[in-house]
């Protein structure tokens, strides 16, 4: 019974597919190392047993999933395969979310890596589904929003894109990072800031993100609306068009 069995000490990385390719690979693994660093855990000649054990796998298929435990400061790998649908219509007309009871904790070096200790996200999502939502909220400490049970998240006041600081208490997203370089980029005004629970009936729209579904709008949380508006629109078509 080594640490990764009995306290879930281990990592885990889920990479969209396409056409056979995983996307945005050497960035998974790269924050999957650093994580790795970070626990303890021996990371020597991992690039390469993923690939042998890719190898083996058939990506003919939409979500790839790598998955590290700790083994008395080695590691032990598991790579598999899943299939995802984030083309239905509630991801289409727009995903309906509720702000958490449960806070996040800024001061938890745990949140800011992708670790196995996943069971509260988890149980808070399937929680979710079954009141009737798509995602939550997570606050955290200091009534700041975070991030969600399984996204990032972003909003659009007027010309501003703004979304939530790392410090506040949130998992550097892989796509979350490639959205921001985007957006600083095509010289939008994207801006990181801690923003409050109050402020958000001034957001003129609300979006989140992950590797796997990438951008998607959200029509209301709680009892706030948001509409598509033309900056979310642009935004989405040209990332559309890039990739």
């Amino acid at each position: 019974m080594n640490d990764g069995i009995k306290y879930g000490k281990g990592l885990f990385e889920t990479i969209k597919v396409v056409d056979s390719n995983p996307v945005y690979f050497e960035d998974h693994i790269q924050r999957l190392e650093n994580s790795m660093k970070f626990l303890g855990i021996n990371a020597d000649n991992l690039r390469e047993n993923i690939n042998d054990k890719m190898q083996n796998i058939n990506l003919d298929i939409d979500c790839l999933r790598i998955m590290v435990l700790d083994d008395n400061g080695d590691y032990d790998l598991f790579v598999t395969t899943r299939s995802t649908d984030y083309s239905n219509q509630k991801y289409t007309e727009g995903l309906k979310l509720k702000v958490l009871n449960q806070l996040r904790d800024k001061n938890n070096p745990l949140i800011y890596h992708k670790t196995n200790n996943y069971l509260l996200n988890d149980y808070l999502h399937k929680k979710l589904l079954a009141e009737g939502f798509d995602e939550g909220i997570f606050l955290n400490q200091d009534g700041n929003v975070t991030e969600g049970t399984y996204t990032n998240v972003f909003f659009i006041q007027k010309e501003t894109i703004l979304t939530p600081p790392v410090e506040d208490g949130i998992l550097p997203g892989i796509f979350r990072k490639k959205l921001i370089d985007f957006l600083r980029v095509k010289r939008y005004n994207i801006v990181e800031e801690s923003i409050k629970l109050n402020e958000l009936r001034d957001m003129d729209c609300c979006f989140v993100t992950n590797s796997l579904m990438e951008m998607r709008f959200v029509k209301q949380i709680d009892e706030i609306l948001f509409s598509k508006n033309n900056l979310f629109c642009e935004i989405s078509k040209k990332l559309r068009i890039e990739n």
